[in-house]
């Protein structure tokens, strides 16, 4: 094999330095979120009382009495359970998604746009975590510094991704954009 069809060849099977530099960030984006993820459950366990509060709120009184107070703490419990499950169903979507574009499968450029798409979305939500200061609650502040710290992390990889998810290399591996064949 000539060293032109051995490069021709590397270039059909390995992604271009932006695929693998995008992927590289996402997968840290990713599994910066399910840190996250992981310590927003904690810190719900931790102090569940705002919880607790909005759950009495929301339910009709007659009803509070028949479910007292031990119904309401599960309920509480069972929704933070729910959402942190849900919450790692689309981190592993988005693994699946990552795993699509490396590997140049036919949903390369869906997992591309689905990429872009919670890069913007961890990108906003980065500058919302300026806007917010957590209550009196039992919960360390270190937690929460830790937090926001893996959610800072999160958002500047993500948004990093997202430059890199227009670079004409992407578009090319993603078959988004057509390669122009040489003619000699």
């Amino acid at each position: 094999m000539s060293d032109t069809e051995k490069t021709e060849k590397t270039e059909k099977t390995m992604p271009p330095e932006s695929v693998r530099l995008m992927v590289w960030l996402f997968a840290f984006a990713v599994g910066g979120e399910v840190l996250h993820q992981i310590l927003n459950v904690t810190i719900s366990f931790i102090d569940p009382s705002a919880l607790i509060a909005a759950a009495k709120e929301q339910t009709d009184p007659q009803r509070l009495e028949s479910i007292g107070d031990t119904g309401v703490r599960l309920a509480a419990y069972g929704s933070v359970l729910f959402m942190g499950a849900l919450s790692l169903a689309i981190m592993g979507l988005l693994t699946w998604m990552i795993f699509a574009l490396w590997r140049r499968s036919r949903f390369a450029g869906t997992a591309r746009r689905m990429l872009l798409v919670f890069g913007f979305y961890f990108g906003f939500r980065v500058m919302m975590l300026f806007m917010v200061t957590p209550g009196g609650t039992n919960v360390p502040v270190a937690l929460y510094v830790v937090d926001g710290i893996v959610q800072i992390l999160v958002g500047v990889a993500a948004v990093m991704g997202v430059f890199l998810t227009f670079k004409e290399d992407t578009l090319k591996w993603t078959r988004e954009l057509p390669v122009a064949k040489d003619r000699s």
